[in-house]
């Protein structure tokens, strides 16, 4: 597989945020979002056995870049984790859908939809262990307050995330998004690694 790293932290946005777990940060996106830096890291091959060497604790979330690019490794490393009973993340940006096989699989999966992507709304929004987060932002792929206005309501409330987008500690967009999703009833996240400057 090709990673830019694998490393052991606390996850630090949407519905697992506050747990520990290894972050598996696979390389390449099929999107080129400003401010990304994804593309700018070097990055790694490592063997399946290599990357499950690599796992510390119970929790696994597989992260990007865009996972979904390396279909067949992704498929063999989740059927692996799943055999060895530990709990699976994977944060996806929508635009390809996960095999059913393998979906049923993963615990949280974490669609991060970007405005103007080809996301599969509607396979995702079906799924019940999908959750939705949208980065509300002024960013040309950030969601809109009028844009979420609009899509929010025919989704299932419990199941949708607003973030802010920030890079810096301060998250000067986190009072919009948190009163946002208050308007909207849904779930608000925070960035919790960026707040305290962790990985």
């Amino acid at each position: 597989m090709r990673l830019i790293e694998i490393f052991y932290s606390i996850q630090g946005e949407g519905p697992a945020m506050g747990r520990p777990a290894t972050f598996v940060r696979l390389a390449g996106c099929n999107l080129s979002c400003q401010g990304c830096d994804t593309d700018l890291k070097p990055c790694q091959e490592l063997s399946l056995p290599d990357v499950l060497e690599s796992i510390q604790g119970r929790r696994v979330v597989i992260t990007g870049g865009e996972p979904t690019l390396q279909m067949d490794e992704l498929a063999e490393l989740i059927s692996l984790l799943h055999e060895k009973g530990l709990e699976i993340h994977i944060e996806t940006n929508g635009t390809n859908p996960i095999p059913e096989a393998i979906l049923e699989k993963i615990h949280y999966a974490v669609v991060s939809p970007k405005r103007g992507s080809h996301f599969h709304l509607d396979f995702w929004a079906g799924k019940e262990n999908v959750h939705l987060k949208f980065v509300l932002g002024k960013a040309a792929w950030c969601w809109t307050s009028e844009l979420l206005e609009d899509l929010v309501p025919v989704l299932v409330k419990d199941r949708v995330w607003i973030m802010a987008y920030g890079t810096d500690q301060d998250m000067q967009g986190a009072r919009e998004a948190w009163d946002l999703a208050m308007h909207l009833c849904v779930n608000y996240s925070d960035r919790l690694h960026i707040r305290l400057k962790k990985r």
